[in-house]
């Protein structure tokens, strides 16, 4: 069996104001590198093949806040879903039902990237992960909460809330 842990970058001074990140590359804050590096104790205990993330600021800083000194490999295809004219914006100030809808890929925000964009460069980068490695791999991506929630769309992955708070983390496993 292989499997791929994603986990949930730490906090960024938009996810503590509430707005949307989309793809603008913001850091994490001083509060986040700190819980990262609580995390490092859990993630220790894994013995990883590889170590993926997104192209993006804060998923670079979270895994150098829990693994330093080590090598990470950076896939576009876990970048976080471009979110057009809502990147930046107070997520209270935008329509509520479009926002549960996006959610639930039902919805696209003006400009931004369809759904079924993501879904197909987010599966690619699976298969590739999938591919790459041999049976009993281990491998940790680190990205964002839309990627996350595409994950377990796309895979129906069972018990886990839709949205992922910051170092929240779950499995996808495939069999040999």
């Amino acid at each position: 069996m292989k499997q791929i842990i994603f986990l949930r970058h730490a906090e960024t001074n938009l996810n503590k104001e509430g707005r949307f990140c989309g793809r603008i590359n913001i850091g994490i804050t001083e509060e986040g590198r700190n819980q990262a590096e609580k995390m490092r104790e859990t993630l220790n205990q894994y013995s990883f093949n590889a170590i993926y993330c997104s192209p993006l600021k804060r998923t670079k800083e979270t895994l150098e806040a829990i693994f330093p000194n080590q090598k990470f490999i950076e896939d576009e295809g876990f970048s976080e879903i471009y979110l057009g004219d809502w990147e930046g914006l107070k997520k209270e100030t935008v329509n509520q039902e479009f926002r549960k809808a996006f959610q639930k890929g039902k919805y696209t925000p003006t400009n931004g990237e369809k759904h079924e964009e993501v879904e197909a460069r987010v599966k690619k980068a699976i298969d590739r992960i999938f591919a790459t490695y041999p049976d009993n791999s281990l491998i940790l991506v680190c990205t964002s909460n839309g990627i996350m929630r595409t994950v377990k769309r796309m895979y129906d992955i069972e018990n886990q809330k839709m949205m992922s708070g910051n170092l929240e983390y779950f499995s996808l496993k495939k069999e040999a």
